[in-house]
């Protein structure tokens, strides 16, 4: 009974000696993701160049990112109720 319990302790210890994903002839993932992204596009280029969103306001969008950085952020209002603090202070 003693043998046949080192036995199959031994014979599952032997299964723990590695990481199962380095194994010789288990699959690899190589650039999957991207892969997947790409099969996903309408069109190819849209990886390379983007498309706008039907019905955005760039023009909202770059006047506010002109004002972040020119330092022109309005002052936001407190949460706490404690007035108006300037952006981007504490």
């Amino acid at each position: 009974m003693v043998k046949h319990l080192a036995l199959g302790f031994a014979l599952l210890l032997a299964g723990c000696n590695s990481d199962p994903m380095l194994r010789s002839g288990t699959w690899h993932a190589e650039e999957l993701n991207e892969r997947n992204l790409r099969a996903m596009l309408a069109d190819p280029a849209h990886a390379e160049y983007g498309v706008g969103a039907t019905g955005s306001r760039a023009d909202t969008a770059a006047a506010a990112v002109q004002r972040l950085r020119e330092g022109k952020t309005p002052i936001l209002i407190d949460p706490r109720g404690s007035g108006a603090t300037a952006s981007g202070s504490q």
